[in-house]
């Protein structure tokens, strides 16, 4: 297992130093690049330094986002490394992790791109809009889980009905009182939190 993380540190170092980007020392600026001078002020008196980091934040935004988007790929792979390691091996306890792995790392790909979206295209009225939207859309999947339940709690009452055994009975009535319950949380709670 050892020989995986030596290996996994030197890709991953190897990665990182061939996306950084260089640098080439000149005694004028080139004209394509901006002048980079941290303490530059403004004819108010006001210094240009957090417009300056927002702006060289939004210049490396893709360089971070490929690295990333790289680095979970690697990660990803060497999952399925473990995966087909540990099925041969029959070794649990690497198949767990492998199983951790090939789990989270798409969660967390999915979760990172979505971030760079929201967090580079959202102003003030947007994150509201959204909310308010991905309060709407839980609040339709209520709904509609509730109908899935019933529906679901129907055809077990009708295999009660054929075999006349008590665990499809039992069933049915689950589905029923959480298809109730659904409703009711699903109606009262977005009320709720829009008035906290």
């Amino acid at each position: 297992m050892g020989i995986t993380k030596v290996l996994t540190i030197l890709l991953l170092g190897t990665l990182a130093l061939s996306l950084l980007p260089s640098y080439v020392s000149a005694e004028t600026p080139l004209p394509f690049m901006k002048d980079r001078s941290e303490n530059e002020v403004d004819k108010s008196g006001n210094s240009k330094f957090p417009y300056n980091l927002t702006e060289d934040l939004n210049e490396q935004a893709p360089v971070i986002e490929v690295m990333a988007t790289t680095v979970l790929g690697i990660m990803f792979l060497i999952g399925v490394i473990m995966m087909v390691y540990a099925l041969t091996t029959k070794t649990g306890m690497v198949l767990k992790r492998s199983t951790g792995i090939l789990i989270g790392v798409p969660l967390f790909f999915i979760t990172v791109r979505l971030f760079f979206i929201l967090f580079f295209t959202t102003n003030g009225t947007n994150v509201t809009l959204l909310v308010t939207d991905i309060l709407a859309l839980l609040t339709s999947i209520g709904f509609y889980a509730a109908v899935g339940m019933v529906l679901i709690a129907l055809i077990m009452r009708l295999f009660h009905k054929f075999l006349n055994h008590p665990e499809f009975y039992r069933w049915s009535k689950k589905l029923y009182i959480g298809a109730a319950g659904l409703t009711m949380l699903t109606a009262i709670v977005p009320l709720v939190i829009q008035n906290i």
